[in-house]
């Protein structure tokens, strides 16, 4: 008897904690974003790119605060979404709408992440790439290089697009 109630103490309590562990996570909001804006940014950090290219516009519509930090994220969350989903020429305008915010907010704040920054250049220079504009794509692949502290692994593939570039023009 003593050990089935063990068990079922044991059950109950983890059955608690889940519950607790669920509810605190529902409950986290991403910089300090609105909750649909956070949900948006929940979806693209779970790759769920197609939730993203059709939340984040009307989120970005109807939240008209431009200086919020949270604005940068979803410009490029959304941007990245769309070359995730081969729509790069409709990316680079929310890639570069992005990184001049984050860019405002980082030097504002200082704060920011040089790799962070260095991988949406990347992608900005992909997506340049892709739609033909080949020396903006090249000047964002140089900036991203340019940047103190990235990591070797983003360093690398920005060298091999740069590479790519110059082996194919």
């Amino acid at each position: 008897m003593g050990l089935a109630v063990t068990i079922l103490i044991a059950l109950v309590a983890g059955g608690l904690w889940a519950l607790v562990l669920r509810r605190l996570r529902r409950g986290r909001r991403v910089i300090g974003a609105p909750g649909d804006v956070s949900k948006v940014l929940r979806a693209y950090t779970a790759g769920r790119w197609d939730t993203v290219i059709a939340d984040a516009p009307g989120c970005l519509d109807r939240h008209t605060s431009d200086d919020a930090p949270w604005r940068a994220a979803l410009e490029l969350a959304l941007g990245h979404a769309l070359v995730q989903r081969d729509r790069s020429a409709e990316a680079v305008g929310h890639l570069e709408i992005g990184l001049a915010r984050q860019a405002a907010h980082s030097s504002a704040e200082g704060t920011g992440s040089a790799s962070s920054e260095a991988k949406m250049r990347h992608m900005l220079g992909y997506a340049l790439t892709t739609t033909g504009r080949i020396d903006e794509a090249r000047e964002q692949y140089e900036r991203a290089l340019a940047l103190p502290g990235i990591d070797q692994a983003v360093r690398g593939r920005v060298t091999a697009a740069l590479a790519e570039l110059d082996t194919a023009g």
